[in-house]
């Protein structure tokens, strides 16, 4: 009798290449700080205009108080994407992520006093738009920290998700503006879409990533409740 000691060769996959894990968060802060970058250069440009006027062009305290808590959001907000820095410090993860709370209720609250103080200088549809993005980012915070109080990652993740994109309207409100009033000229209709624009497209987009993001499925011992 022959026998057959042969064996099938195992088909060995190459891993899949993977990015360095700091190019989303560095590319999202980078892209968070445009609007930043833009508004300290129009500072500029006004305190130098109006140097023998005696206007320095300088900040209230809504808008302090919104930059600063945008800021700290956007930066923070911007490291928990990075999936390893979450792996390998999930103790930073945790506290970086109750202060990019904080930071985005701050920057919410401060963005709803913002759009009453220039209620008068604004149209109503501006308006509406900038309270809908400030009301809309703090309930989204709240339902993110809800959900993972009741450990429920994938929402969580996904209302987490959403409040940054509303965030980050301000650096698409850069292009959309000023594309669009190249394009369509100046006016309290065009300048209200336009910042509504901004909103709209980060939106979309942050819904795409929740969807073709796969859930992860939990592992045997969660659903059964058997503990190692």
């Amino acid at each position: 009798m022959t026998l057959n000691t042969s064996h099938a060769t195992p088909v060995v996959r190459p891993a899949r290449k993977r990015g360095p894990g700091w190019l989303l968060p560095a590319g999202l802060i980078t892209f968070g700080f445009l609007p930043i970058l833009a508004n300290a250069l129009r500072r500029v440009a006004l305190t130098v205009g109006a140097a023998g006027s005696g206007d320095g062009g300088g900040m209230s305290l809504p808008v302090i108080l919104h930059v600063v808590g945008a800021t700290i959001f956007v930066v923070l907000g911007a490291l928990q994407f990075s999936a390893g820095f979450r792996r390998r410090r999930p103790t930073w993860h945790r506290i970086a992520g109750r202060v990019a709370i904080l930071a985005a209720l701050l920057a919410a609250a401060s963005g709803l006093w913002l759009a009453f103080v220039t209620l008068a200088e604004s149209s109503p549809l501006l308006f509406l738009f900038r309270f809908l993005a400030a009301a809309g980012m703090a309930i989204f915070i709240i339902l993110g920290f809800r959900a993972i109080r009741q450990r429920r990652l994938p929402q969580h993740r996904a209302w987490m998700i959403r409040a940054f994109a509303i965030g980050l309207g301000a650096a698409t409100q850069v292009f959309t503006l000023g594309f669009g009033e190249a394009i369509l000229g100046k006016s309290e209709l065009t300048v209200a879409l336009l910042n509504g624009a901004g909103w709209a497209i980060n939106l979309t987009v942050a819904e795409w990533v929740i969807r073709r993001t796969p859930r992860r499925v939990a592992p045997a011992t969660a659903r059964t409740g058997v503990r190692a």
